[in-house]
């Protein structure tokens, strides 16, 4: 019997070039994929920080159902300067709407009474470290309804490490308080150097007596005020409410100008320069001139229940969103009102999330109208704005 024989059978393999065709085709596919990917993951963090800023603006609704006024930020203490104003002070306004925020065993853990003496104070180094535990538990604390998913970054406070030794519970929302009592809207009179009130949804409190930080008598009788619903006579769905803020990073000195704190070298926003100034001036000259100041840049969002003004639990409307924040130019001029120009910073893409007292939240463009900015700011003006416009 014959056997037939068959040439062997040759396994044709890819060629170099096939093979780096397949992976370039790989990558192209990749490369169209993950923006996608980036996207979906930027859209669920956006939600998350919008739920965020609902549970919050709705903590407030229910504060102001109890006690008839939106929470105090007391951003001193009552012992400072004269020293006869009692023992309270330096708890933000986060600390009154924590029972409301399903963190009622934190509330009960605040002590919001402190010894008379004005070294007394519940500050980073001192009582807060020693014969106040349980103030530094709360400190201490992390809230994640405070914490925008966008922002990523923890400050630590490392630049003022000789002096904080433990880490704080950071924040990424901030109160509307209006636009500096100084800076004139459109329309406005000016203010004589007696300033008006401020003109956001937040009841304040220096908490001490006399003007210690105040420059005048007139900077002085106004700093502390009471914010009613009655008082909301713009509307709560024409009132912002809440927004975002970027912290720093802990060295006072981030690569993200976002996430530090500004000054201009005229010093046109400060009301100890200029009790009266139109507020188009003002952010013409922040702008164009802003100087980053690391004493004030490293409490940028450092911890969500303690306060003394500097850490920026409140944010104005004067300065577009997202550009860089300017502060004032005296410190002390936010001893005393608490207040300052700081705009809302965010990560999400062009927008920043802003809540209105109606519970409502929209994404507000960076390129707003800059006087639409400045009317969604105020409580009872009388403005009117469009939706459409913003």
């Amino acid at each position: 019997m014959i056997k037939k024989s068959f040439p062997p059978v040759r396994t044709r393999a890819f060629t170099l070039i096939e093979l780096l065709v397949v992976i370039a085709i790989i990558a192209v596919l990749i490369s169209l994929l993950l923006p996608a990917v980036q996207s979906a993951r930027e859209a669920a963090r956006r939600a998350q920080c919008v739920n965020n800023l609902k549970q919050i603006t709705l903590a407030i609704a229910n504060y102001v159902d109890v006690n008839n006024v939106t929470p105090l930020h007391e951003y001193r203490y009552a012992a400072e300067g004269t020293g006869t104003n009692g023992t309270a002070g330096c708890h933000s306004w986060f600390c009154g709407i924590a029972p409301y925020l399903e963190q009622g065993t934190m509330y009960n853990a605040m002590n919001f009474a402190y010894i008379n003496t004005a070294t007394s104070e519940w500050s980073y180094s001192g009582p807060i470290l020693g014969p106040n535990p349980t103030d530094l538990t709360v400190n201490k604390a992390s809230i994640a309804t405070l914490l925008c998913p966008s922002d990523g970054v923890v400050n630590t406070c490392s630049g003022y490490a000789q002096n904080i030794n433990y880490q704080p519970g950071n924040f990424n929302y901030v109160a509307n308080t209006g636009h500096p009592r100084n800076v004139l809207l459109p329309g406005d009179p000016p203010t004589g150097g007696s300033l008006p009130p401020l003109t956001g949804i937040l009841s304040m409190s220096k908490m001490y007596l006399g003007q210690v930080f105040c420059n005048s008598a007139g900077q002085d009788a106004t700093t502390n005020v009471n914010v009613s619903l009655a008082s909301i006579t713009d509307g709560t769905s024409n009132t912002a409410a809440v927004s975002e803020s970027l912290v720093n990073d802990g060295s006072g000195n981030s690569p993200d100008k976002r996430r530090n704190l500004y000054y201009t070298s005229s010093g046109l926003i400060d009301a100890q320069n200029n009790p009266s100034v139109p507020a188009l001036l003002v952010v013409q000259d922040g702008l164009a001139n802003p100087i980053e100041y690391q004493p004030w840049s490293y409490f940028k969002g450092l911890t969500w229940a303690y306060t003394d003004a500097w850490e920026k639990h409140v944010y104005a409307h004067l300065f577009p969103p997202n550009t860089p924040p300017i502060i004032t130019y005296h410190t002390n001029t936010f001893r005393c009102q608490g207040d300052g120009g700081m705009c809302p910073t965010s990560n999400h893409p062009g927008v920043v999330n802003i809540s209105f007292m109606d519970g409502s939240v929209h994404f507000i463009k960076n390129t707003i109208n800059l006087q639409t900015w400045w009317f969604m700011g105020t409580r009872g003006r009388g403005e009117i704005i469009s939706s459409d416009s913003y």
